[in-house]
């Protein structure tokens, strides 16, 4: 199953079978019922039962026994700095050895329920957020498609370039620009589970066409959306 939260995104099940590909967010993967080789291009293959990668972090998963959880975690909502430092091993920017390992594996042997395992994986850090920028990103997340520029967003905002993008970054845990990339994704998938061809759903998210939209999923996710939708996986979109 794959499910959709704010904060989250998340997907429990078999391996299937991505490229080497770099997230537009953090993302935490644990081996359900066996450990699992993460592939890097700097550090080569390594074994473990959950991994941490930063955004934009190239990698690739390959678990060919049982079942994989995968975590996408947004920063504005589940801070990820949190998850880095939960993790107890470092090899180059890759975090290994989750604190709550063990928790992570009981709660999806329980339930699966994917807001218990947000939880678990990221508790909420004390601190107040910048509320421009939380307002900017519930903007983005309203409305995918809008096409905003970084220099006049800022200025909209009464900061220059540098400090917004800086703002933004430590804000979401990933670039102004990747952050709209994933939710134009995200805005596709849905899209899609509704039952709208590609074509519609590249065009309601802002891409520029449906070729836009292949090249960007296969960067970021290591596959298609096609293959996604034709790999028997159920939506929770609730």
């Amino acid at each position: 199953m794959a499910w959709i939260r704010p904060g989250q995104v998340g997907y429990l099940g078999p391996d299937l079978g991505v490229d080497l590909h770099a997230t537009s967010i953090a993302v935490l993967t644990v081996g359900l019922d066996a450990p699992f080789a993460l592939h890097t291009p700097d550090h080569g293959t390594i074994t473990a039962r959950s991994a941490y990668v930063p955004a934009r972090i190239a990698h690739r998963v390959v678990a060919p026994e049982g079942r994989i959880l995968l975590l996408f975690l947004d920063a504005a909502d589940l801070p990820g700095g949190r998850v880095a430092a939960a993790m107890q091993r470092q090899v180059g920017p890759y975090g290994l050895d989750h604190r709550l390992e063990r928790e992570l594996l009981a709660a999806c042997g329980r339930s699966g329920a994917p807001d218990l395992l947000g939880a678990l994986a990221a508790p909420a850090l004390p601190g107040t957020p910048d509320r421009r920028i939380g307002r900017l990103v519930e903007s983005i997340r309203a409305d995918p498609g809008q096409v905003l520029r970084a220099e006049q967003t800022a200025a909209r905002l009464g900061l220059s370039t540098s400090h917004f993008l800086h703002l933004f970054a430590e804000h979401t845990g990933t670039t102004f620009r990747r952050y709209q990339q994933w939710a134009r994704m995200l805005h596709v998938v849905r899209g899609l589970v509704a039952g709208h061809d590609l074509t519609r759903c590249a065009a309601d998210a802002g891409f520029a066409s449906p070729s836009h939209l292949s090249d960007t999923f296969r960067r970021t996710l290591g596959t298609s959306a096609t293959a996604v939708l034709n790999s028997r996986v159920r939506f929770d979109l609730d």
